[in-house]
């Protein structure tokens, strides 16, 4: 095994140098709770070099600098002052992540200045952090490269993320349970089959303390977003519902959105249970078929 300056000083040739270019797929939710890597979890050498990049450090140990993410972009802005910066807001089934790009991104500020909302585009980027002051954190991407892309590239991405999602959380359940720190729960956990960079950032994660009622509502999100996409291939009375639902959106509000009680009001009026209405509009947002312009707004995607 490779010396390790301190217990948990992340090897500087494995992961550096061969990890850094890596994007990363993780939603929305784990990414927002994202804090910066602590510059006494690296080497020596590690902490004096100016060409090594920042890393982020999620509560489940996922160690990252890019990230790749595909969902639908929900708003766009301008907001330059002296030239063009694009901020986004890219939705998953679990939350939604904040994107920038600008004039050192000009191939993603392009694909920004031109791209109609709303749309599933996948996109890659470097994971950004910044806290103005303690307790007030901000996560997240600059953009570097963008493209539209279809529902099912996107529901491709949302199953492939929350496999890789659920594996980490087993994983971090598992060194929960083992008992072990630093080292020795490093050693173990690569002798389970994790990989030394998720072991290393577990056994980082595991110093703080990570908030079972995060890793509930992680576990909620992505049943959510599985079955919202399982939803598409039902049949009987919830497809029928899901279909009601979509012509009642088209019918009242098509691509300009619609008032949600007024939506509410119009369905019940119509013979549709409130709670199947709630049950059928939260699946749809999570599977990305609609998604709220503003509070209390609803619009279908496309």
């Amino acid at each position: 095994m490779k010396r390790i300056n301190r217990v948990n000083a992340l090897p500087l040739e494995e992961f550096i140098l061969l990890k850094r270019e890596v994007a990363k797929r993780i939603f929305a939710k784990e990414f927002e709770a994202c804090r910066e890597l602590e510059k006494a979890a690296r080497s020596d050498s590690e902490a004096l070099d100016s060409k090594v990049p920042n890393f982020l450090i999620s509560p489940l140990g996922l160690i990252l600098n890019r990230v790749f993410v595909v969902g639908v972009v929900t708003e766009l802005d301008n907001i330059g002052t002296q030239g063009e910066m694009w901020k986004a807001r890219i939705v998953d089934p679990t939350g939604a992540f904040t994107v920038y790009a600008g004039q050192y991104q000009p191939e993603a500020s392009i694909f920004f200045s031109t791209v109609k909302v709303p749309a599933f585009i996948a996109l890659t980027g470097k994971a950004r952090i910044y806290e103005p002051e303690p307790g007030s954190v901000f996560v997240s991407i600059r953009a570097e490269e963008a493209n539209v892309v279809d529902e099912e590239i996107r529901n491709r991405w949302v199953v492939d993320t929350a496999e890789q999602t659920v594996d980490r959380l087993a994983a971090f359940s598992d060194a929960l349970a083992s008992g072990y720190h630093g080292e020795e729960l490093r050693e173990y956990l690569i002798e389970r089959g994790v990989s030394s960079e998720l072991a290393q950032g577990i056994s980082i994660a595991l110093e703080k303390d990570v908030s079972q009622e995060f890793i509930k509502l992680l576990r909620t999100s992505i049943r959510e977003g599985l079955k919202a996409l399982d939803f598409d291939g039902g049949t009987g009375a919830k497809a029928d519902q899901k279909e009601f639902v979509l012509e009642l959106l088209k019918e009242m509000g098509g691509s300009k959105g619609v008032d949600y009680a007024t939506f509410m009001e119009e369905a019940v009026a119509r013979g549709i249970p409130e709670q199947v209405v709630e049950e059928v509009t939260r699946i749809l947002l999570a599977g990305g078929q609609c998604y709220e312009p503003k509070i209390g707004i609803i619009r279908l995607v496309g």
